[in-house]
């Protein structure tokens, strides 16, 4: 608890940094879409290569890895069923429907998780869970949600599946590749690409401060529907996976390692992707709702991620 309590505070300063230096103009609209760049295409797949092709393969990694996966799409149709039943209670339009539910669905395993997760279970284990939950999620995200987004759009995005093929799912894949051939690195060339990678933790935390920077607080925390998202992306349905975690563990059906189910519960309970932001200005829907999502998960997640923790 001690250690989570502590990466949390670690994660809330970067933030913290970026949201000062968008506030004093220092970063920008163009800055943060270079930084988001050069996270997914340089710094991330770097981590994730690096983080994998120095873990040892096993057979409980594997074992591991394939009820990871599972439990990520598990989870996004945990929380589409959620939000549909919020959605229908709070009697929401095409539009803002479209929003509640991918934004209830979606979370920000990339920015947030992947530093967390790092830091939190070090040696590898915890970015590679991380990655395998995000390979899971991702490939609903890109189908499933854009096929939602575009039910409450006026016009149709052109994001589609193939934005599963980028360089953070090849570097995956490559990283993948070295753990399981056992492939040795000259340290000359891993320790600058570790390095490189490693950076993606301050880089994404900065990005993440100045995205939550263009919020106006006091109308945030009076948004009823952002309340809503919270509680079922921070709460509802992460205690649900907490407990079908405890149930399988009890009863011994499946046998799961403690990296890995604390990798399904955090990962579960992230706040609201921001991607899904993007993708709402695109299609021309309530963008400045979506940031407001966001913004009140991501300040509430710096609580429910350790009582999460404490929990499982």
């Amino acid at each position: 608890m001690l250690i989570i309590i502590e990466q949390i505070g670690i994660l809330a300063i970067l933030g913290l940094i970026g949201f000062i230096a968008f506030k004093l103009k220092w970063l920008n609209q163009e800055i943060n879409t270079n930084l988001v760049k050069l996270i997914m295409r340089i710094t991330l797949p770097l981590l994730l290569f690096t983080s994998f092709a120095h873990a040892d393969f096993t057979l409980d990694i594997f074992k591991n890895g394939i009820i990871v996966f599972i439990m990520s799409i598990s989870t996004v149709v945990l929380l589409f069923i959620v939000s549909s039943i919020s959605a229908k209670l709070l009697r929401l339009d095409k539009e803002n429907n479209a929003l509640h539910r991918t934004n209830s669905m979606f979370g920000n395993v990339v920015f947030l998780g992947f530093p967390l997760l790092d830091a939190l279970f070090p040696g590898g284990e915890g970015l590679l869970f991380a990655g395998i939950f995000q390979l899971g999620h991702d490939t609903l995200m890109w189908t499933w949600g854009i096929f939602i987004l575009n039910k409450g759009a006026k016009k149709t995005s052109t994001s589609t599946w193939r934005h599963l093929i980028n360089p953070v799912t090849i570097g995956f894949a490559i990283g993948l590749a070295f753990m399981f051939i056992n492939v040795e690195i000259p340290n000359v060339i891993f320790k600058p690409l570790t390095g490189l990678g490693q950076s993606t933790i301050y880089l994404s935390m900065v990005y993440v401060g100045a995205i939550l920077a263009q919020v106006r607080v006091i109308k945030v925390l009076m948004n009823y529907r952002a309340w809503i998202v919270s509680l079922n992306k921070l709460v509802l349905v992460p205690v649900l996976v907490v407990l079908i975690i405890k149930v399988f563990q009890t009863t011994g059906l499946i046998h799961i390692s403690t990296e890995a189910a604390g990798v399904i519960v955090l990962q579960a309970g992230m706040p609201c992707m921001i991607i899904i932001s993007v993708l709402a200005r695109d299609l021309g829907l309530n963008d400045k709702q979506a940031v407001e999502n966001i913004f009140l998960s991501t300040l509430l997640s710096l609580f429910t991620l350790p009582l999460l923790f404490y929990f499982l």
